[in-house]
């Protein structure tokens, strides 16, 4: 009776889950683009560019072999939505750019390789 039991559950959850709609990212649904990726280059700025630690010490530090000679897109906005920065390599792969170093120091973001 049991075995009956746990099969009848177990066959209505997976009816379930397998009748269940798929979430998809519309762009109806993202009225404020926090879920879209943006050019946010102009904010970062390499520790080794002129100013870096000067007229441009407001933006955040990232450390990547490719500076800001490449885009940098983030999206998010901290609050409502995690922020997620990305760039890309010569073989126009995805690579995460990490933020380590929080408020209320400078932002600094971090290459990933992997």
């Amino acid at each position: 009776m049991l075995a009956r039991i746990l099969s009848a559950a177990l066959l209505t959850a997976a009816a379930a889950l397998t009748l269940a709609p798929v979430a998809a990212a519309n762009p109806a649904d993202d009225p404020y683009g926090w879920n879209t990726y943006h050019d946010k280059t102009a904010n970062f700025v390499a520790p080794l560019d002129p100013g870096a630690f000067g007229d441009r010490g407001d933006k955040a530090i990232v450390l990547s072999p490719f500076g800001t000679s490449r885009v940098i897109e983030c999206k998010g906005d901290g609050h409502y939505v995690a922020v997620s920065c990305r760039q890309f390599d010569d073989q126009a792969r995805e690579h995460a750019i990490t933020q380590v170093m929080f408020a209320p120091f400078r932002p600094v973001y971090v290459y990933n390789p992997f």
